[in-house]
């Protein structure tokens, strides 16, 4: 320790609780403002997984379609011909 002495200050008790209460606040706005960032972050998250499963949902139907349409006359020959065996 260097040789400059210290002096320690002595608040009173009151000034103590007042200054404890101050820092317990200012921990709780911390814990608020990251409890706030988090949900918005994960709501952000499912914003954007919902919108690139809508995209893909978009997608497989127009596939669905084109596959549904592509053997529309196979399943009408399947058709004619098991009408012909009976």
């Amino acid at each position: 320790m260097s040789q400059k002495q210290l002096d320690l200050v002595q608040l009173p008790e009151y000034e103590m609780e007042k200054a404890y209460e101050a820092v317990l606040q200012k921990i709780a706005q911390h814990y608020a403002y990251e409890s706030d960032v988090r949900k918005n972050a994960r709501q952000e998250q499912q914003k954007h997984i919902r919108e690139a499963m809508v995209k893909g949902y978009e997608e497989m139907s127009q596939i669905n379609l084109t596959i549904c349409s592509e053997c529309l006359h196979v399943e009408y020959e399947a058709e004619h011909v098991t009408g012909r065996m009976w």
